[in-house]
């Protein structure tokens, strides 16, 4: 049987922890090459020795993707890698809980740049090479919260909302040149920041409460969305925006 992303070149974007890293782990048990980016190179490191991957397979690199001149950099040693990109997934974020009034620009802008500005510079480098083959599949991680709004958590909310613009304009752009551009928007899931969360007890069952499926999701159930629409399954979804959230946005 053939694996659904077999020989596809697979950018992921804050590959390191959470959805990012189940993401690599599922694209790469369905056959694709990886070229992965995060802040951490322990984090690398651990991937690399989990998925037992050679060069032929996996390309990883750590560095900010809020940097132009990284993004410039991780674009052009994945070509002369593997010779091509076929999907990009615009996962790398970052998120703070604050009131609103307290929030410095500052910190505004470093999450923007972060959650938005790092899929603009990316998108932009990687369309050439999807337009020299005619075909490609860009995937955004959004939010429920860049839908439904959550409080205390402005700048992320903002940028999440932002997301979600930024892909179903690049989506009618380049629709008819066999690229589809969607985006994800992940409920609360259980990521690296699960256990810290359940320690704000109130917080925590306000979730459980609000999401009619009472549970938090698996980052492999994320992954599993993100596959189908990566793979060729998706050839006629594009400008999309699919929830992963047990619910939440049903209410």
């Amino acid at each position: 049987m053939t694996e659904l992303l077999e020989n596809k070149v697979c950018i992921v974007t804050g590959a390191g922890k959470g959805i990012g890293r189940s993401i690599v782990k599922r694209f790469y048990e369905e056959g694709a090459k990886l070229a992965v980016i995060t802040r951490s190179n322990e984090d690398l490191s651990s991937l690399q020795d989990e998925l037992s991957a050679d060069d032929s397979r996996l390309f990883s690199v750590d560095g900010d993707v809020s940097n132009e001149a990284t993004c410039d950099n991780f674009i052009q040693n994945v070509i002369k890698h593997f010779g091509g990109i076929d999907i990009l997934v615009n996962n790398a974020g970052m998120r703070f809980r604050k009131e609103f009034s307290s929030t410095s620009l500052e910190e505004f802008e470093t999450v923007f740049r972060v959650n938005v500005s790092s899929m603009f510079m990316l998108s932009q480098r990687v369309l050439p090479y999807m337009l020299g083959k005619n075909q490609g599949k860009i995937i955004n991680l959004s939010s429920v919260a860049g839908i439904n709004g959550l409080p205390e958590l402005n700048a992320y909310v903002t940028s999440k909302a932002a997301i979600i613009g930024f892909t179903k304009s690049l989506a009618l752009e380049y629709a008819e040149k066999n690229i589809q551009i969607n985006a994800v928007a992940p409920g609360f899931c259980k990521t690296s920041y699960f256990d810290n969360f359940k320690e704000k007890s109130d917080l925590y069952e306000f979730t459980i409460d609000r999401t009619p499926m009472r549970r938090w999701g698996e980052s492999r159930e994320v992954a599993d969305v993100c596959l189908f629409l990566a793979s060729e399954l998706s050839s006629y979804v594009t400008g999309d925006v699919i929830t992963v959230d047990g619910g939440w946005s049903a209410w």
